[in-house]
C-alpha cells in the first residue's frame, strides 16, 4: 500500500513535468524536422556577393565543381580543394553549388572561430533547442545531455541523420561544403575529417572541404582519414594571362595596353586585380602603382624574414636562384634549404612562395615577387641580362618577365623551359 502510494506519487510528479514538455518537444522536433527536410530539398544555394559586370565565371572550373556537387550513388570519397587566398575559389564554389542547388549544403565558417557551431546550424537551417524528452529528463534529474555537446558537433550530428535520410528517399548521398576550413582548430579538423571519411564508406554524404593553407593541407594528410581523400586536393589557381586581360578590359574597362602593364605588375591574382583595377580607375600613374606593388611585396618578404640580415635570408636567396633556373622546385628539396620542417612551412605561409599539391611543387607566389627580386636583384644574388625573351616559352616562369635573370653560381645548372600549371586540375 505504501509502495503503490509512493510509486504513484513519483509517477505523478514526471508526468507533471512531462506531459507538457513532452508536448513542446515533439513540436519543436517536427519544426526542426521540417526545416532541415526543406535544406535538403532545395540546397542552401549560398549568395555570390560579386556583381555581374566583375564576374568571371571561368566554365572549365565550375563545371569541374558542379559534377563534384552531384555524386553517384556508389561515391566513396570525399574532396579537398585548395587554393591561395585571393584566388576567387569561393566565388566559384558557391557558383556552382547554386547552380546545383538540390542536395548541396554549404557552410562558411566564421573568421572567429567560437561561431562555428552558430554558422553551421544556420547553414542547415537548425534550431539549438534542446528538443528530445530524454534530454529534459536528464536535466531535471541533474545529469548531462546531449546540448552539453558544443553547436557545431550538434549540427553534424543532425546533418548526419538528414544525409541518411536523404540517401534513402534518392539513392545518392548528399554534398556538405565547409568553406575556409583553415580558420578552424586542428582538433575540429580532424573530427570533421573522420566524419567525412566514415560517411563516405557509408556512402551517406559526401564532404568537400575547401583550404588555403598548406599548413593545414599537411595536417589533413597526417590523418588516417586522408585514405578515403579523392587523389590529390584539386588546386584553383591564379587566372590565365588571357583571363585577367578579359577582366581588365571587358570587366573593367580599361584600355589593353594598360591592362597588359598592370598584369606584369602584379599576375593573376584576382584580388590583386581588383585592387590595381581601382587605382588605375581612380586616376593613379602606371608607375605609382607598381612602386605601390613593390613596397606591399617587400613588407610580405620582410615578414617572410627572407630580406638581407634577416633569418631566413640565405635559405630564400638559394630557393630564388633554383627558381629563376628551374621554374619550380619539388617540395622535399625547398624543404631542405631549411633547418627543420617548421620553418619551411612559416615562409611558406608568407605569401612569396606558393605551393602546388597537384604535383607537389613550389613556385613563386606571384609575379610581383618576381618583379621585387628583378628591382632588388643584388639583395638576392642574381644579375641582369639586358634580353627579352621572344614569346612566354622562354620566360622565366609560367608567367613572361620583361628581362632575363641570369643566377649568379647557380645552384642546377641545367633550365627548363615547362609551365608548371598552377590552375584547375
Amino acid at each position: 500500500m505504501v509502495i503503490g502510494g509512493v510509486l504513484s506519487i513519483v509517477l505523478g510528479i514526471v508526468g507533471y513535468y512531462c506531459t507538457g514538455e513532452l508536448c513542446l518537444a515533439c513540436c519543436r522536433n517536427r519544426r526542426n524536422d521540417t526545416r532541415l527536410n526543406n535544406i535538403v530539398e532545395e540546397g542552401t544555394r549560398p549568395v555570390v556577393n560579386i556583381p555581374d559586370y566583375e564576374l568571371i565565371p571561368r566554365p572549365t572550373i565550375v563545371n569541374h565543381l558542379k559534377a563534384i556537387f552531384q555524386p553517384t550513388k556508389n561515391q566513396s570519397r570525399y574532396y579537398i580543394i585548395y587554393g591561395e587566398h585571393g584566388t576567387g575559389k569561393t566565388t566559384l564554389i558557391r557558383l556552382a553549388s547554386r547552380e546545383v542547388g538540390f542536395g548541396v549544403v554549404y557552410v562558411d565558417v566564421p573568421p572567429i572561430v567560437n561561431y562555428f557551431g552558430e554558422a553551421f546550424g544556420k547553414a542547415i537551417n537548425f534550431a539549438f533547442e534542446d528538443v528530445s524528452l530524454s534530454n529534459h529528463l536528464r536535466r531535471k534529474l541533474g545529469s548531462t545531455n546531449e546540448s552539453d555537446n558544443p553547436k557545431w558537433m550538434r549540427a553534424l550530428k543532425t546533418f548526419q541523420h538528414a544525409a541518411e535520410a536523404y540517401k534513402i528517399k534518392y539513392d545518392r548521398p548528399m554534398v556538405i561544403v565547409y568553406d575556409n576550413v583553415s580558420r578552424l582548430d586542428p582538433e575540429i579538423i580532424c573530427t570533421l575529417q573522420n566524419s567525412a571519411k566514415d560517411n563516405a564508406d557509408s556512402r551517406t554524404y559526401i564532404a568537400v572541404f575547401v583550404i588555403n593553407e598548406s599548413s593545414v593541407l599537411k595536417i589533413m594528410e597526417n590523418n588516417s582519414s586522408y585514405s578515403r581523400a579523392f587523389n590529390e586536393p584539386i588546386e584553383i589557381g591564379d587566372f590565365t594571362k588571357e583571363e585577367s586581360i578579359e577582366y581588365l578590359v571587358n570587366k573593367r574597362k580599361i584600355k589593353e595596353a594598360a591592362a597588359n602593364n598592370l598584369y606584369e605588375f602584379i599576375g593573376g591574382r584576382i584580388v590583386d586585380l581588383k585592387l590595381v583595377a581601382d587605382e588605375f580607375l581612380n586616376g593613379k600613374d602606371l608607375e605609382v602603382i607598381k612602386q605601390a606593388i613593390l613596397r606591399r611585396t617587400e613588407k610580405n618578404l620582410q615578414s617572410a624574414h627572407v630580406c638581407p640580415k634577416q633569418k631566413y635570408h640565405k635559405a630564400a636567396c638559394q630557393i630564388i636562384n633554383s627558381l629563376l633556373t628551374t621554374k619550380k622546385l619539388k617540395y622535399k628539396e625547398y624543404i631542405q634549404f631549411f633547418d627543420n620542417y617548421e620553418e619551411a612551412v612559416e615562409v611558406l605561409e608568407k605569401n612569396v612562395f606558393a605551393y602546388h599539391p597537384e604535383k607537389n611543387i613550389v613556385t613563386f607566389q606571384s609575379k610581383s615577387v618576381e618583379l621585387y627580386i628583378k628591382t632588388e636583384a643584388e639583395d638576392f644574388g642574381v644579375k641582369l641580362i639586358d634580353l627579352t625573351p621572344a614569346d612566354e616559352d622562354d620566360a622565366t616562369t609560367s608567367n613572361q618577365m620583361d628581362t632575363i635573370i641570369q643566377v649568379e653560381d647557380p645552384i642546377i645548372e641545367e633550365s627548363s623551359h615547362h609551365h608548371p600549371s598552377i590552375h584547375l586540375i
